[in-house]
């Protein structure tokens, strides 16, 4: 790696503590929630995990540093039911390029037709003869947009993802910006290692009613690794995540030490053979199952998450590769 290239990595890696250590004294605790709903069917089959996944289409969100590994183009839409169809969740994600590739992730999430109530006499208490009744029926919903690029610096790729989310709330709506940073490097290829830091220059949502929040910034590692099953010499991949947060979510994380928190994730690939792709994977206190059909430059994938103390929630995706 030439002096020039590591001063800036340097840089880079400074820049990034900084902002971790001054980010949550200013910023708002939960602000970046939506920021981290996972994408990409196969990559939430195996755990939502994602930073080293050469097979992922949602690149743009998980790792674009990815991008330096991608020979194909690929188009995919993912459709999201959770806790019984009451959220919605729907996103188009796009690779392409020849000499150098691109990517771009679209998000929807929504709830939809939430009514608003009040009393039929605000004077009195509630009761039978005093019943809330739906005045009016609102929907909540974040539209985000995720553009992926990277760089190579020597032995690594460096991955820079900006992004800007529109957000409507009830009767508000707000504008967010920021962007996240990742590197990747595979020094055995059957071993993978990355990190990233999510929401690096601290994402900044401003609302109309003239408030605003700031993302606390988040660190994720992530290694994978490659090998076939002894007997049959069936392609498998580990893949182990620790999600590292800064909000003190104690007894909501992995583990926690406040305000630090760790969350896990984990995920097994099987490649059975060309036609299908069999995965399993662990997010955080769910698990997670998941299929891949394959044929040709056309693909259809599924995922099952169990929430037990909720509802179990269901994802398909199709894509295309040219």
């Amino acid at each position: 790696m030439s002096s020039k290239n590591s001063s800036f990595t340097q840089k880079i890696v400074l820049a990034a503590l900084i902002l971790l250590l001054l980010a949550p004294l200013s910023a708002t605790k939960y602000a970046g929630e939506i920021f981290h709903f996972g994408m990409g069917v196969r990559n939430l089959a195996l755990g939502s995990t994602g930073l080293t996944n050469l097979n992922s289409h949602t690149v743009a969100w998980w790792n674009p540093a990815l991008l330096e590994y991608k020979t194909d183009n690929s188009l995919e839409f993912m459709h999201a039911e959770e806790f019984e169809g009451l959220l919605q969740y729907d996103t188009f994600s796009a690779i392409w390029g020849n000499d150098k590739k691109f990517s771009i992730v679209l998000s929807r999430i929504g709830i939809n037709d939430i009514p608003l109530t009040k009393l039929e006499n605000d004077s009195l208490a509630i009761g039978n003869d005093n019943r809330p009744y739906a005045y009016d029926y609102v929907n909540n919903s974040d539209l985000i947009t995720y553009f992926g690029f990277y760089q190579n610096i020597g032995s690594f790729t460096l991955g820079f993802t900006p992004k800007i989310a529109y957000r409507s709330l009830a009767k508000e709506n707000g504008v967010g910006f920021g962007a996240d940073l990742a590197i990747v490097t595979d020094p055995t290829k059957k071993l993978v290692l990355a990190a990233q830091i999510r929401d690096f220059f601290t994402t900044r949502i401003l609302w109309n009613n003239g408030t605003d929040e700031a993302v606390i910034p988040s660190t994720n590692l992530e290694a994978s690794y490659g090998f076939s099953f002894p007997s049959t010499q069936v392609p498998l991949r580990l893949y182990l995540r620790s999600e590292i947060l800064f909000e003190g979510r104690e007894e909501a994380a992995s583990f926690s030490l406040d305000p630090v928190s760790i969350d896990l994730h984990a995920g097994l690939e099987s490649q059975i053979n060309q036609y299908f792709d069999f995965l399993l994977g662990y997010d955080i206190d769910h698990f997670t199952t998941g299929l891949v059909l394959k044929y040709q430059q056309f693909g259809l994938s599924y995922c099952f998450e169990m929430e037990p103390e909720l509802d179990n929630s269901h994802r398909i995706a199709i894509n295309w590769s040219y």
